[in-house]
């Protein structure tokens, strides 16, 4: 693939048509979120980040606040389908079993930081962080040049992210972390690029 191509090229032997585990994690969350917003009782407070039922033991809580958005019905739509295009995506660039690695990076690191900086709420969008980071870290790996400011100011994004104690920053630098573990190994020879001088 040319390099000036607007996709990125998907890893060797990559040759997935129906991205699996983003139809998962997608339809179990709207699910939840959708009897959540139908006034089930209890649901939200059971799943949701709660850093005194954590230490009590329910160790759930680091994973589980993916299951409900307790935003508004117009952002839930936006973000489902916003989460549906970044999945199909890495996906097809990345295969179903990278893509798991990086939606629970995602969500382990943003849930997790979550339980301090940003307690009793939850949402999927950290799950989708992680394989936007990992994106980020393919474009640096593969020396993709037509992408690699954007891969640059994601990561520095998700740095001031940090600082500001948003969630979503250690979310993708979790992503970025697994896409360069899994795909520094796995860049096909043509995608791999000289540095520029």
């Amino acid at each position: 693939m040319p390099e000036n191509a607007a996709a990125l090229p998907p890893l060797a032997g990559v040759r997935t048509r129906v991205p699996i585990a983003t139809i998962v994690v997608l339809a179990a969350w709207a699910v939840c979120t959708t009897l959540y917003h139908l006034g089930v009782d209890g649901l939200f407070l059971a799943v949701r980040r709660d850093p005194e039922a954590l230490m009590d033991g329910q160790v759930w809580r680091v994973i589980s606040p993916v299951l409900v958005q307790p935003d508004s019905w117009f952002s839930v739509i936006v973000l489902g389908v916003m989460a549906a295009v970044v999945g199909t995506f890495c996906e097809r660039t990345f295969g179903t079993g990278r893509v798991v690695v990086f939606l629970v990076a995602g969500a382990l690191a943003g849930h997790v930081i979550g339980e301090w900086w940003q307690p009793y709420s939850g949402g999927v969008s950290v799950a989708f962080c992680g394989p936007i980071g990992a994106v980020a870290a393919y474009v640096l790996v593969a020396r993709i040049r037509r992408h690699r400011t954007a891969a640059v100011i994601g990561l520095v994004g998700a740095v001031a992210l940090c600082v500001i104690t948003d969630i979503h920053g250690p979310a993708i630098l979790a992503g970025a972390v697994a896409g360069f573990l899994l795909c520094r190994n796995a860049v096909q020879p043509d995608v791999a690029r000289t540095p520029s001088p």
